[in-house]
């Protein structure tokens, strides 16, 4: 017996090494066959560098790139589709034909990254060597490499120059930056050889020549380089066919390397024992000054201030002068203008523009007595005429009091008439009667002058209570044409407030029902500011009107497209579960980080409002409830919600808590997925969607949950991780489901493993339980579909 658990758990073992062995690219080659996934890398051989896809900050764009192996940030020092990124998720690389191949696996889209020079056998491999060079080798021959295409780095080996020369194949090879630190697009700096000039290196700031680094004397090549690390060795080498730098680190334990900042700055890292730091500023501006580190680093603030005035007669004595051609006199200022140790600039518009920048200090610039006819920039230069600088310090002053006055004239008269435009008149029915008339209806009457008061002294409140009048006016008299929609609650109109149109929701006056969610609304959303809350405006009551007006939301609600055939294919996966994501966070808040712990009590897709975007915004506040931080869960003789939303404690009991917001989150999950609504769904011997997902579930045909649009942009695991996480939150306990701060990491950590769901709340004797009399829904509006499932807002 002890024989034969040897025996398999020895062939156990050896399918496990098989299968790692299959999708592990743990070394430094790729081989014809293989396939380099997004989640997979190679490493050098001594485990220097890493190749693999990688993401930038928050963005969700996917590029292939090379990074150093314990660079714990990851930044890539070589970035092969810059202009070109993919999906998150999305990439891989093989060896195709013998050429490396990228593809985006969910459009099948491919690029050739070694088109410039392609393989003519199929007996080729890529490998990623110590140096960082990556290169695809055929045969002997070395045959493209991602040295010849550098980025914004400039590591040991790599040669920066012009190559080819007189040849129709001629290749310039220079660093060019990152648009910014998180984004690897081609930023607006480059550093490269003068073409005109094959003697220097300029930094350019796009067709300018911003900066000069370096010149060939005809003997030595001098460079303004001042490391503090002082481990290079720079070459230059110019022949008729090429001319290009390289350089070399002189010990071989201490790895350095140049990488061009988005700002033109051209930074020196080092890594030493395994960590990696930046040296300092290696480009020095020629300043004679020197601190510990390397080079100066100017100040933020100028001590001689950012003001120029224009001088002549004074000439340049012991300067360093920085000279840049085509560049504009403006600028020509703002080069000297970022750089404090720069005191003076001048500008010629000749046959060819020519900037030139100074750097020292006043004391290198001499006066000369009938010379010195150019006119110079001189950074915090003053005349000492007292009496002129008395009568222009009165003229300013007397010209800035008047435009003060001037301004506050105007502005005065521009509150006024908002004022009076909005109603805020203490003196008619404004604010004071509305918040009265408000605060009456929820408010002991020995209460409503304190409640009054203590509202208007809140400042935090980004909402106007509006006249009628106002309200008539901008929905053109509740004009037919501007109706969105009508519900229980009343009707929804389209206007337009200040040129920013507006979704204003009016209050039936035949509903007997409203006023205490009319009351929520105001109350709750004024204490909530969450990107994914719809927004409040304002809000109006006059005699028997209730009016609430909202931020108007052009995509209108959620199942206005996802129930709808046409409009489905407008939410490819991206976009949904995009939508997903928001709704949850946007529950999360109000959970947990709001002032006041909130229960929506009925989220459902007609409260999930869409912006311009296809960003989610949680509406329709009126049935939510606050909670004391110590009470985990209430109850109410009131059930109100709507049909296929509920959790079953509610619905059967009055009991409603976060958990049964995270029951309704359930269920759009699974209405978003299968485009199909829950508390209609007959497609099956199931009595609703939820019921379906869970059979499909159980015989593995997770699949035929899947809206038919997104077979293109779905992947199997996205697909798997939702279903799961929308089965945990419709289990019948509210015990047994996730809150939403773990459904969100839940959806956020694919490698997670879930705990296995329970059955959900669908079965027989729940759904029969809901219609006995003495649990009978009362829903908000008649049509089982409340007001906002009809705006846009």
């Amino acid at each position: 017996m002890r024989a034969s658990n040897s025996k398999a758990f020895s062939f156990l073992f050896l399918i496990f090494l098989a299968f790692f062995s299959c999708v592990s690219h743990a070394s430094d080659t790729l081989k014809p066959g293989e396939i380099l996934y997004s989640y997979e890398t190679l490493v050098s051989a001594n485990g220097v560098f890493e190749l693999g896809f990688f993401s930038s900050g928050d963005s969700s764009n996917e590029y292939l790139g090379i990074w150093f192996k314990n660079d714990k940030n990851k930044k890539a020092v070589w970035v092969a589709q810059r202009e070109d990124p993919l999906p998150a998720s999305s990439g891989s690389l093989s060896l195709t034909y013998g050429n490396l191949v990228m593809c985006n696996n969910r459009t099948s889209d491919r690029t050739i990254l070694n088109s410039d020079a392609p393989a003519t056998s199929n007996d080729t491999i890529a490998r990623l060597l110590d140096s960082g060079n990556f290169v695809l080798i055929q045969g002997e021959t070395t045959i493209w490499q991602s040295f010849e295409h550098p980025t914004d780095t400039f590591l040991p080996e790599m040669k920066l120059g012009v190559f080819n020369i007189g040849s129709s194949q001629r290749k310039m090879q220079f660093l060019l930056s990152w648009f910014s630190p998180y984004d690897p697009s081609k930023g607006s700096f480059s550093l490269g050889l003068d073409i005109e000039n094959r003697t220097r290196f300029n930094i350019w700031w796009g067709d300018y020549a911003y900066q000069e680094i370096g010149i060939w004397d005809g003997k030595n090549f001098i460079l303004f380089f001042e490391s503090s690390s002082n481990n290079h060795n720079f070459s230059f080498v110019s022949t008729k066919e090429e001319t290009y730098l390289t350089f070399s680190n002189k010990e071989s334990s201490m790895f350095s390397w140049f990488v061009m900042a988005p700002n033109g700055v051209i930074n020196e890292y080092m890594m030493k024992d395994q960590e990696i730091s930046m040296v300092n500023y290696s480009l020095c501006d020629g300043t004679p000054e020197r601190n510990a580190s390397g080079c100066l680093i100017s100040p933020l603030v100028c001590e001689n201030g950012d003001d120029f005035s224009e001088i002549t007669g004074l000439m340049p004595s012991s300067m360093v002068i920085r000279r840049a051609t085509s560049i504009g006199l403006r600028g020509c200022e703002l080069i000297c203008r970022s750089n404090c140790s720069c005191v003076a600039y001048a500008y010629s518009d000749g046959h060819r523009a020519v900037c030139e920048l100074y750097y020292g200090t006043k004391h290198d610039l001499h006066q000369t007595i009938g010379k010195g006819n150019q006119a110079i920039l001189l950074r915090g230069h003053r005349k000492f005429d007292q009496n002129r600088n008395r009568n222009r310090l009165i003229l300013v002053t007397v010209t800035v009091i008047a435009l003060i006055l001037l301004m506050l004239t105007i502005l005065f008269s521009c509150l006024w008439r908002k004022y009076r435009l909005l109603g805020l008149e203490w003196n008619k029915d404004g604010m004071r009667g509305s918040m009265r008339l408000l605060l009456s209806q929820f408010s002991n009457e020995n209460n409503i002058k304190e409640n009054v008061i203590g509202f208007n002294r809140k400042k935090n409140h980004n909402f106007f209570p509006l006249r009628f009048s106002c309200v008539v006016e901008a929905t053109e008299n509740f004009s037919a044409a501007n109706k969105l929609g009508e519900g229980g609650f009343g009707q929804v109109y389209k206007g337009k407030l200040f040129g920013q149109d507006i979704a204003v929701k009016r209050l039936s006056k035949n509903s007997g029902q409203g006023l205490m969610e009319f009351r929520n609304e105001v109350m709750l959303i004024s204490s909530l500011q969450h990107r994914n809350l719809v927004k409040l405006l304002g809000f109006c009551i006059h005699r028997d009107e209730r009016i609430l007006i909202y931020e108007y939301m052009p995509n209108k609600s959620l199942d206005s497209i996802i129930f709808d055939p046409t409009k489905r294919p407008l939410l490819d996966w991206r976009k949904r579960k995009n939508i997903m994501e928001g709704i949850a966070q946007g529950l999360l808040y109000l959970h947990k980080y709001s002032r006041l712990r909130i229960i929506h009590r009925d989220l459902k897709t007609s409260n999930i409002l869409l912006d311009g975007y296809m960003n989610p915004k949680i509406s329709d506040f009126g049935l939510a409830r606050a909670m004391p931080e110590n009470d985990h869960r209430a109850k109410t003789k009131k059930i109100a919600g709507t049909y296929g939303y509920l959790s079953p404690e509610y619905a059967l009991h009055g009991l409603f808590s976060t958990k049964s917001d995270v029951f309704s989150f359930g269920v759009i999950l699974f209405e978003v997925i299968s485009g199909r609504k829950n508390s209609i769904f007959c497609e099956s011997d199931c009595s609703n969607l939820l019921g379906h997902a869970w059979n499909l579930w159980t015989s593995g045909r997770c699949m035929e949950l899947m809206d038919l649009t997104l077979a293109a942009s779905c992947p199997m695991t996205d697909l798997m991780l939702y279903i799961q996480v929308g089965l945990l939150c419709v289990q019948e306990t509210p015990e047994d489901r996730p809150n939403m701060g773990d459904v969100i990491s839940m959806l956020s950590n694919e490698g997670t493993s879930l705990p296995m769901p329970k059955q959900p709340a669908f079965s027989t004797h729940l759904m029969t339980g809901v219609e006995t009399p003495s649990r009978r829904m009362q829903y908000p509006s008649q049509n089982l579909v409340s007001f906002s499932g009809f705006v846009a807002r």
